[in-house]
């Protein structure tokens, strides 16, 4: 009985080392991308991961720039086309980019659940306010699509849990996200990330109130009492400064006594 159980253990410990030799003699594009956000590689044509936002991660300050960076990568390049683009929807913009298709990356479509309702709303995609777009070719011949945007505007909403929802489609994507995606062609796997949008900045606090006052000290002639008075002056509104005192210091006066020598 011991002897079956001891050929029964090594069986298994031989087999086990076997496949994982198997496995470390073909990497590949689950070596290269090996965090995506779903517990199994996908087994899409194109595997999307992101690399910013993280989950649960506070974005931005004030409700603007938050960032959101992507990557899309296929074996086969014809299924993911893209050019490089570098300008749209910047903080400070010539034209401001609007919600929609983006041409240097015709197959984005990027959903977030705060969208407000001038940019289109929740089902609006925002592919085309991406402001980086930036294709690659791997190590292993792979291409890959990285896609970078950052808001310069309050449009999301803030102090807010929002969802960003982003995937490839064939062909050029839909201005608005359906509500089924019955009826389009995704070839990605689907990313969906929800994060905190940061809440706005409050005022400054206004600077404190001081009021000055100056302690002045006057001595008359030596034995005389010593008087002294506080005057306030005016108030004033100014930032932290220390208070001065201007103070009168008088030297007390010195007795001599002289001695004279003489006979008595």
């Amino acid at each position: 009985m011991l002897r079956r159980l001891a050929l029964a253990g090594l069986a298994a410990a031989l087999f086990a080392s076997c496949s994982s030799g198997k496995e470390g003699s073909s990497p590949g594009l689950t070596t290269l991308l090996p965090n995506t956000t779903t517990s199994a590689l996908p087994t899409t044509p194109v595997i999307g991961r992101a690399l910013s936002p993280d989950r649960a991660s506070v974005q931005g300050s004030g409700g603007k720039g938050m960032v959101v960076a992507l990557t899309f990568t296929a074996r086969d390049a014809t299924v993911l086309p893209a050019t490089f683009r570098i300008g749209g929807a910047l903080p400070a913009p010539a034209a401001p980019a609007k919600p929609g298709v983006n041409p240097a990356f015709p197959g984005l479509v990027v959903g977030l659940s705060t969208t407000g309702s001038a940019l289109g709303g929740p089902s609006a995609n925002l592919a085309n306010l991406f402001q980086i777009v930036s294709p690659s070719l791997q190590l292993d011949g792979s291409a890959q699509v990285t896609a970078v945007w950052t808001n310069g505007s309050v449009d999301f909403g803030t102090d807010v849990e929002t969802t960003l929802t982003a995937f490839v489609v064939s062909g050029t994507a839909p201005e608005v996200i359906p509500p089924t995606l019955t009826n389009v062609d995704v070839i990605s796997n689907t990313l969906d990330v929800t994060f905190r949008i940061s809440p706005l900045t409050g005022a400054a606090p206004a600077a404190p109130s001081v009021t000055a006052v100056y302690n002045e000290t006057t001595t008359s002639k030596p034995g005389a009492t010593t008087t002294t008075s506080s005057t306030v002056k005016a108030s004033t509104t100014v930032a932290p400064t220390t208070t001065r005192v201007s103070t009168t210091t008088t030297v007390p006066p010195t007795t001599t006594t002289t001695k004279f020598l003489g006979l008595f």
